[in-house]
């Protein structure tokens, strides 16, 4: 058994035509009925939203006007950019509970091109209720730009990297965000495939270590390709690089283990990313939709619940949500569901909100040594950018001093049976915790 909870900023969802669902509750998620975001423009269907740490809605926007947690316009938070497939990504200033940066994308009609932008949301204005700062509204960061944009943590685990990419050609441009600013010069990585159309998707891997582009491209040049990111320089890289052309590529998303990859054309093929080459990575595509004629293309967003959601935007499937809902297993163990999740009328569009992806990677850790009376060690995989941690092993007998604050703890149980282990990590302000079960074996007799 393995499950997990984490900070809740990205509890709460609100896309398409007044469509939203809160994750709060639990598995599945509930609709919601108070949007004020109504996309009716084919072309833009993203949108970005985010929550305190507890789950409390602060905003949510399409890229063109911000709403806060009220559900009305924020203050300056009108005419911030134009739609776009990505809508837009809120990042929170490192280690700050009350500024945020908007990045979106804006029209510049004389150029004919896309501009990406950013702004600064402070929660404290209006109340608190949030305003866009007046001096950092739309300021612009690179020209000629297509629709993708995806964010992750630093290595250090503190910062984070804002991804985007150019049109009518190969260049990502990566933008450090730290505590004090955002690096205006971006880390530009010249790799892969021209993208020559505004629509499609790219999402980083949950573990901030591969990138996915998904091209629209029409009926006959989309494609997708998945590369090398290296989330301490911020480079793209294409040692490995995975590609296909796809026509109608649209919606992508890494698994929470992030060992497989699912892209959404006409049809949802997962790939399994651990397969070896890339040859042999492709040779894995399976078409997890059994369901005859169920078809269109749509955004895939991984959820809080480790499930990935499906926006179809048409077809009968605009008022819901599919789920696969074990993303990790492979082929059709995955578990697609087609109309998973009813939107209680309102419509999906193609879109769904994007998130930093490292909102929904999981800390994991391993443990040896399982004899009674024996000392079992505990370890966490990946100690970077974690601050401080709290383990609870629910050893009932020994309560309360079945706990430990060490990164690397050895715990003696009370008895032979299985425990569900807790850790908790804290990174700044995120908090995430993951639960496994540890079966103690009894002394062999003699």
């Amino acid at each position: 058994m393995c499950a997990y909870s984490q900070g809740k900023q990205a509890n709460i969802w609100y896309f398409g035509q007044k469509a939203g669902v809160d994750f709060n509750p639990g598995s599945p998620p509930v609709a919601l009925s108070n949007s004020q975001m109504d996309i009716s423009w084919a072309g833009g269907t993203g949108s970005a939203c985010i929550s305190d740490s507890t789950g409390q809605l602060l905003l949510y926007s399409d890229g063109v006007t911000i709403w806060n947690r009220n559900h009305v316009h924020m203050l300056n938070g009108t005419d911030m950019g134009a739609y776009s497939t990505q809508g837009a990504m809120i990042v929170p200033f490192p280690d700050n509970n009350h500024l945020y940066y908007f990045f979106n994308f804006t029209w510049d009609n004389p150029a004919f091109q896309y501009h990406f932008q950013y702004s600064v949301i402070d929660i404290n204005l209006d109340n608190s209720n949030g305003g866009v700062v007046a001096d950092k509204k739309g300021i612009n960061l690179f020209n000629s730009s297509s629709w993708y944009l995806s964010a992750v943590r630093h290595a250090n685990g503190k910062d984070v990297w804002v991804l985007a990419h150019g049109i009518n050609n190969n260049r990502y441009y990566a933008y450090h965000v730290t505590k004090d600013s955002i690096h205006h010069t971006p880390v530009i990585s010249t790799v892969g495939s021209v993208v020559n159309n505004f629509r499609g998707y790219m999402k980083i891997s949950p573990n901030g270590k591969r990138v996915a582009v998904c091209a629209f491209g029409g009926s006959n040049s989309g494609f997708f390709e998945s590369l090398n990111f290296d989330s301490e320089t911020g480079m793209v890289s294409d040692s490995n690089m995975v590609h296909k052309e796809i026509g109608g590529s649209y919606g992508v998303e890494y698994s929470p283990d992030n060992t497989k990859l699912y892209i959404k054309s006409n049809y949802l093929f997962q790939y399994d990313m651990n397969a070896g080459t890339p040859q042999e990575i492709l040779a894995t595509e399976t078409n997890v939709i059994q369901e005859p004629g169920f078809t269109g293309v749509g955004a895939l967003q991984l959820g809080p619940d480790g499930k990935i959601y499906c926006a179809f935007g048409g077809n009968g499937s605009e008022h819901y949500l599919s789920v696969i809902h074990s993303p990790n297993e492979a082929g059709l163990a995955c578990n697609f569901e087609p109309d998973a999740v009813y939107l209680e009328g309102r419509i999906t569009k193609e879109g769904l909100p994007s998130f930093i992806q490292s909102y929904l990677n999981d800390p994991t850790f391993t443990a040896q040594y399982f004899c009674l009376g024996d000392a079992t060690n505990f370890e966490i995989e990946n100690t970077n950018g974690i601050d401080s941690v709290y383990w609870k092993f629910n050893d009932f007998p020994n309560m309360p001093n079945d706990t430990s604050t060490r990164f690397s703890p050895e715990y003696v149980f009370s008895n032979a049976g299985t425990y569900h282990v807790d850790l908790t990590v804290y990174s700044g302000l995120l908090e995430k915790t993951v639960t496994q079960d540890i079966t103690i074996h009894p002394i062999p007799e003699p």
